[in-house]
């Protein structure tokens, strides 16, 4: 069956904002300002954990989105271990109850992350998690929030000891990140169909991490490979089976200079490649 394109998505500015406070866990967000219905979001948080831990615990991070948006994946790299963000599907939840917490506003929700492993660890720890959600259709403007916080059921008696003086706080929330969803951009209809595509990386220039996705019209073997500018091989982010459909796949390139890289993908039918920009 034929698959043929009825969006674009268009590569989009992204917004920046650093936190200094004492005792703050989210230090730093960078988001997508601006995504078309129907398109990807994503966003990188950066957490520093100031108070290290004997026991250990997965890493918890909630995401406020609009409601019809559906979270797609998550990846964390930290100084204690790498691993994919999944949905917190506990009983009871990681966070307690957070809608009664934070009660999240008409049409928005709270999407609730776990990473995939547990750690323990010294103070002053750095992680970095990203996050992709398919948008939805519903267009506008929207404030999107995080809240972080170790496994324990008391959060809201973890958020109210948040303040300046406090080094040792256990969770620690940052709102209002604007995004707007813009209008789903519609190609003609002798636009070229096709059953396969590597879309290009989003977002692009990145840092360090980056989101690649491709489409196939039937479930097969594929490769992914990343090359520098030179052609050398630099790593491989998939070798196996691919289901029909839309993949999503991170790349992290916190260990990578500055610079051209290329990206190829490679099926028993297809070959596509293209270029991507790290900016540090």
């Amino acid at each position: 069956m034929k698959h043929k394109l009825n969006t674009i998505k268009v590569v989009l500015p992204i917004i920046l904002i650093t936190f200094f406070m004492n005792g703050c866990l989210i230090t730093e967000v960078v988001q997508s300002l601006a995504v078309e219905a129907g398109g990807t979001f994503t966003a990188t948080i950066t957490v520093t954990d100031m108070t290290g831990d004997a026991t250990a615990h997965p890493g918890a991070l909630a995401v406020l989105v609009p409601a019809d948006w559906e979270f797609e994946s998550g990846t964390y790299d930290s100084e204690v271990g790498t691993g994919d963000l999944l949905l917190d599907e506990t009983d009871p939840p990681v966070y307690g109850d957070l809608d009664a917490t934070i009660p999240p506003p008409e049409g928005m929700k709270w999407v609730r992350l776990v990473s995939d492993a547990e750690y323990a660890h010294g103070d002053n720890v750095t992680h970095e998690a990203t996050v992709n959600f398919t948008v939805g259709q519903t267009e506008g403007d929207f404030e999107i929030g995080y809240m972080v916080t170790k496994n324990s059921p008391d959060l809201l008696g973890m958020l109210n000891v948040l303040d300046e003086d406090n080094g040792n706080a256990w969770a620690d929330s940052s709102m209002n990140h604007a995004c707007t969803v813009t209008p789903a951009t519609d190609i003609d209809d002798d636009f070229v169909t096709y059953d396969y595509a590597l879309q290009q990386n989003y977002p692009n220039p990145f840092n360090p991490t980056t989101a690649i996705s491709f489409n196939l019209a039937e479930a097969q073997h594929v490769t992914l490979k990343v090359y520098d500018a030179l052609g050398n091989e630099v790593t491989t982010l998939m070798n196996g089976m691919a289901n029909a459909g839309k993949t999503v796949v991170n790349f992290n390139a916190r260990n990578l200079a500055s610079g051209t890289y290329i990206y190829k993908l490679e099926t028993e039918s297809f070959v596509q490649s293209r270029k991507m920009v790290l900016l540090k």
